[in-house]
């Protein structure tokens, strides 16, 4: 019975491990992420990797310099990976795509008299989606790799397959058009 007890306390602590290591955000709030955590906001992915700096002053210390901290991530975004680094009070905020990710506060902040465990330290972002950035055109996106499927039109245009196999973003009526003359090939 005390090993059952066990085993079930072993469960709980694993399923809230789990839990921790990855979350859903909301738009336009800011939220927290620990180190080796990895958080999903729409089609982004975000996963802290390490902080690479603290040289911040410690809090019980008067310092001529407020110093900085640094904090490398990982964005995954339509299967592209790259690497960004967030810097406090500098380079805050970073553009990837059509996502604005601005770091707001790394934690905990530097006492002189204790060393931080690089696992400790759990940054506040805020991630908004650009609705106004310009979106690439339909060939671009195929080109970077996009798969057909995934690439995007502006509002009010939907994507068509030209016979060549290139995509192109036209309305409504000229795709009904240009598939009857034989032009593109209907993907929906």
């Amino acid at each position: 019975m005390r090993y059952f007890i066990l085993f079930l306390i072993l469960i709980g602590f694993t399923v809230n491990a789990a839990a921790i290591d990855s979350k859903d955000v909301e738009q336009n709030n800011q939220f927290t992420i620990q180190t080796n955590q990895t958080i999903t906001f729409d089609t982004l992915k975000i996963t802290f990797l390490k902080t690479l700096e603290d040289s911040r002053c410690p809090s019980d210390v008067t310092c001529i310099w407020q110093g900085r901290a640094s904090i490398k991530l990982n964005t995954e975004f339509e299967n592209q990976k790259k690497e960004i680094i967030l810097t406090t009070s500098e380079n805050s905020t970073v553009q990837t795509k059509m996502y604005k990710i601005n770091l707001i506060d790394l934690k905990p902040y530097p006492i002189s008299t204790k060393i931080i465990n690089p696992k400790e330290y759990v940054a506040t972002l805020d991630i908004s989606k650009d609705t106004n950035m310009r979106l690439p055109p339909p060939l671009k996106q195929f080109k970077e790799g996009i798969n057909f499927k995934d690439i995007k039109c502006k509002q009010d245009l939907v994507l068509i397959q030209k016979i060549d196999k290139i995509p192109a973003c036209v309305t409504l009526k000229t795709k009904q058009i240009l598939i009857e003359r034989g032009w593109g090939i209907n993907t929906s």
